[in-house]
């Protein structure tokens, strides 16, 4: 039985003699006991009774490599994952070491003391969140890289959906939103060798089970605890992530995944303001490109933004 196993035994919170926990998988309960033992050593709260067996007090789901990679399905991404408690922030330790480690390679932290995004702007990162990066080694060209951060969103969208039935749109160029408030952040950063990508980063930080309640109210968060009503697994998060990622990665030239990549766009249709080196930009967003641009009614013409700040004001027609 692995220490997956038994905490999907006792996820109930009720419970669970140690007799019916070895028999269900035909181990002694010695054995059973030992996983307890390393279980709590992770961090997970265990309470034990003569009478009575186990029970879960409390569902911690402490960033553990091994109990990820447990329940990995991937074939290559996530193979090599690599879990901390603190770092200033996983992109930074993501880029250390992409020269010399395998593609695929992730890495986690509980918490970032300097978490970023776009533009350097600071991103909180408080325990109870997935703060995760991906060093990927595609061989494109530079001119095609805007395809990975269509795919790696596609992908986030698509487990939210999946595990917890909730419509999670596409805000361009790098963000995902539920009801207008952002739930996941997606931060790129390459090496390239004259037009040849070397490697990307791919920072995601994903509010899970974070309290947004002391976040400035201009930063318009949420959190799936906060839409959900209760704590989620970011262990079960992670593995479906790394899962919907790997498969998007491996066909992000497609039609199909830029089908489904403004499909799911929360922008289209809004009056937006694009803010860049160039100036600032206010519009109606009314369709995105294949080569990832944003197409902008401005002054009756239509203008490509390929890269931005991107402000959503309304809806047109709204009030």
């Amino acid at each position: 039985m692995s220490s997956q196993e038994i905490l999907n035994f006792l996820s109930s919170g009720k419970w669970v003699s140690g007799e019916d926990l070895a028999s269900r998988q035909g181990i002694s309960r010695a054995a059973v006991w030992k996983q307890i033992q390393g279980l709590r050593k992770k961090g997970y709260e265990i309470e034990s009774s003569t009478r009575k067996g186990y029970r879960l007090k409390r569902m911690h789901d402490p960033l553990d490599a091994d109990m990820i990679c447990e329940g990995l399905r991937t074939k290559w991404l996530g193979l090599d994952l690599r879990c901390f408690n603190e770092v200033c922030s996983t992109n930074d330790v993501a880029r250390s070491i992409a020269r010399e480690c395998q593609n695929g390679t992730v890495i986690l932290a509980e918490t970032q003391t300097r978490g970023r995004g776009r533009l350097s702007r600071p991103w909180a990162s408080p325990p109870g969140g997935i703060w995760m990066s991906l060093v990927l080694k595609p061989e494109i060209s530079l001119d095609r890289a805007y395809r990975i951060n269509m795919a790696v969103s596609v992908a986030v969208s698509r487990s939210f959906s999946a595990l917890y039935g909730l419509d999670v749109g596409i805000k361009w160029p790098n963000d995902l939103l539920i009801e207008g408030r952002k739930i996941c952040g997606i931060l790129m950063e390459i090496s390239a060798e004259v037009d040849r990508i070397g490697w990307a980063v791919v920072g995601l930080g994903i509010n899970a089970n974070v309290d947004v309640s002391g976040f400035p109210v201009e930063w318009r968060c949420t959190s799936l605890r906060q839409e959900l009503g209760l704590e989620v697994s970011r262990i079960e998060l992670i593995q479906k992530l790394l899962w919907e990622i790997e498969e998007t990665y491996q066909r992000m030239h497609s039609k199909d995944l830029y089908e489904e990549w403004r499909r799911r766009s929360a922008t289209l249709g809004k009056q937006v303001r694009i803010t860049s080196a160039s100036g600032d930009l206010l519009g109606e967003a009314v369709d995105l490109a294949e080569d990832g641009a944003l197409l902008i009614r401005a002054e009756d013409k239509i203008k490509r933004v390929l890269a931005g700040d991107c402000i959503h004001l309304r809806a047109v027609g709204g009030i």
